[in-house]
């Protein structure tokens, strides 16, 4: 059987790097629908926006996430994608994702200033974004 080729993936946030490693497949959300990237694919730039992400390590074994918006830069053999936000679902605490979107439905009733109406938005569509894949997730 022929070994798939592997690209370096970097998934990073502003707070730490997600996920630095080889995999075979890659699958994000981006503005017009879904795309799947693999090794020696045309060089591409993309924003990536609220989703369902996933990618294959060479094992076979495939790791769905949480991501939130940002972009992706692909090369034939490397690929970077810098979110705001990325998650594993067993990562991703349910009650505090709950409490984040009450919040910030709270703040967007008091109508606040335009910055603080902007935030509230990202972090409604975060969790949001966040619950729909805990719940989605099977055996987590």
């Amino acid at each position: 059987m022929e070994e798939k080729r592997r690209f370096r993936l970097e998934v990073l946030t502003p707070e730490k790097p997600f996920f630095v490693g080889e995999v075979v497949s890659l699958t994000i959300p981006v503005s017009d629908g879904m795309i799947g990237i693999e090794a020696l694919r045309e060089p591409l730039a993309a924003a990536v926006k609220d989703g369902k992400a996933a990618y294959t390590l060479p094992d076979g074994t495939r790791r769905e996430f949480s991501v939130s918006r940002g972009i992706v830069d692909v090369k034939k053999t490397a690929v970077k994608m810098l979110c705001e936000y990325a998650s594993y679902p067993e990562d991703i605490d349910a009650d505090l994702e709950s409490e984040l979107l009450r919040e910030a439905e709270a703040e967007i009733r008091a109508k606040k200033t335009a910055a603080d109406l902007a935030f509230s938005k990202l972090m409604i569509g975060r969790a949001l974004n966040n619950l729909r894949i805990k719940k989605n997730t099977p055996g987590i």
